[in-house]
């Protein structure tokens, strides 16, 4: 028996669809095998269950011949949040999520590729690449070895905290220098979690986050290894090490920069269906110029409970300052955009009056307390959309640039 809820294979199957559409974007074809290699790991069911349904609701297409997956229309719009595959998914998946069952492991995917006219290792049965007529005989080809970039992990910390731990790594064969992020094992104390599911979700948000292709959003580099570690580019330092060592606050201008900056990022992810859910010094990271790198998206669901177990005791994972979390987040309501704009207005204050509860300085002006304050507004309908706040704080910006060279 497995217990699987509609919520994590609406999830799954998205997160699929994201996976294959990222790559076809990036030029890369979406090979069966590859894709088997790569993402049976990161979801619940077998990834030929998954494959088989989408595309028996049109989200994919097989290429018998070519032995690839290609997203059709309607799966680009599932995998951008425009169209909502909860109701194909309770379909389709009926008897997973009323007996608990599902097909055994390893057939469903053989069972797919024998329908598509391909045998289990991508080839046509009857013995051909593409479906030939004829058997031919085996003729040896040279596979090219792809080589998986080395990864070193340099002695010391960059910074710890209650997910896990940031070092300083080597990767790559020219040995660039990155940030190494390596989960605690939480599964210890959160009886929810396993080491599997923990991992499957740091590659789901991961991938989630690989998606955003935003100047002020931290690259994802790649998710390495059983445990998911999560390679990024090396950043100058994070914005609470700023404003522990600068002094007690930034000025006016630093500050609205750095918040229009963050206001910009989180609107690009909520036009892509993806909120953040822990903003907070320690996750905007700043380049060498001095400008945010947002990070750590999804840090929250990380560790939330699964859907089937909300209506049970409330249970909260402390991932930073209450100042920081609207009044309607917990642990049944992970909350939406509108609770990134709380923590948005709790970001800038902060960085104004050197501490989230301090009264702010005179100097500054009475535009930034106004939109401090609707940020913060204990309604969440009251407060305003991030692509609104970005270019409100963008205005105030002028003529300063809203970014520093």
């Amino acid at each position: 028996m497995i217990q699987v809820s509609r919520d994590q294979l609406v999830e799954d199957s998205v997160f699929i669809l994201q996976c294959l559409r990222q790559n076809a974007r990036g030029g890369r074809a979406n090979d069966i095998r590859e894709v088997r290699s790569t993402l049976a790991g990161s979801v619940a069911l077998d990834l030929g269950a998954y494959v088989a349904f989408l595309k028996r609701f049109g989200y994919v297409e097989i290429d018998s011949q070519a032995a690839v997956l290609q997203v059709t229309a309607q799966g680009e719009r599932a995998a951008v949040g425009d169209a909502d595959v909860s109701r194909d998914v309770s379909d389709h998946f009926a008897q997973v999520l009323t007996l608990g069952s599902e097909p055994p492991r390893e057939s469903a995917f053989e069972s797919l590729l024998g329908g598509a006219g391909l045998a289990g290792d991508g080839r046509s049965p009857q013995g051909g690449a593409y479906g030939d007529t004829q058997p031919q005989a085996p003729q040896a080809v040279e596979q090219p070895q792809v080589q998986t970039p080395a990864l070193a992990p340099v002695e010391g910390e960059l910074g710890q905290g209650p997910l896990g731990r940031v070092r300083v790594a080597r990767f790559g064969e020219l040995g660039r220098m990155v940030a190494l992020k390596e989960y605690h094992p939480l599964w210890e104390s959160l009886p929810w979690l396993s080491r599997q599911e923990l991992s499957r979700r740091v590659r789901r948000e991961a991938q989630a986050q690989a998606q955003l292709d935003h100047p002020c959003v931290l690259p994802i580099l790649e998710v390495r290894g059983e445990d998911a570690q999560v390679v990024m580019p090396l950043a100058a330092g994070t914005l609470r090490d700023k404003l522990s060592r600068g002094g007690d606050r930034l000025t006016l201008t630093q500050a609205v920069r750095l918040a229009a900056q963050v206001a910009h990022a989180l609107s690009h992810a909520h036009a892509q269906g993806l909120t953040h859910g822990a903003i907070k010094p320690e996750n905007v990271l700043l380049d060498r110029a001095g400008n945010a790198l947002v990070s750590d998206f999804g840090a929250t669901r990380l560790v939330a409970l699964p859907p089937a177990t909300r209506e049970g005791p409330r249970v909260m994972v402390e991932l930073g300052d209450p100042a920081y979390r609207a009044p309607e987040v917990s642990a049944s309501d992970p909350g939406g955009p509108q609770a990134d704009a709380y923590a948005l207005g709790a970001l800038l204050h902060e960085m104004l009056a050197g501490a989230p509860r301090a009264q702010l300085p005179q100097d500054a002006s009475q535009p930034v307390a106004e939109l401090i304050a609707e940020l913060q507004d204990a309604d969440p309908a009251r407060r305003p959309a991030l692509a609104a706040a970005a270019s409100r704080l963008a205005r105030l910006l002028v003529p300063s640039p809203l970014f520093a060279l």
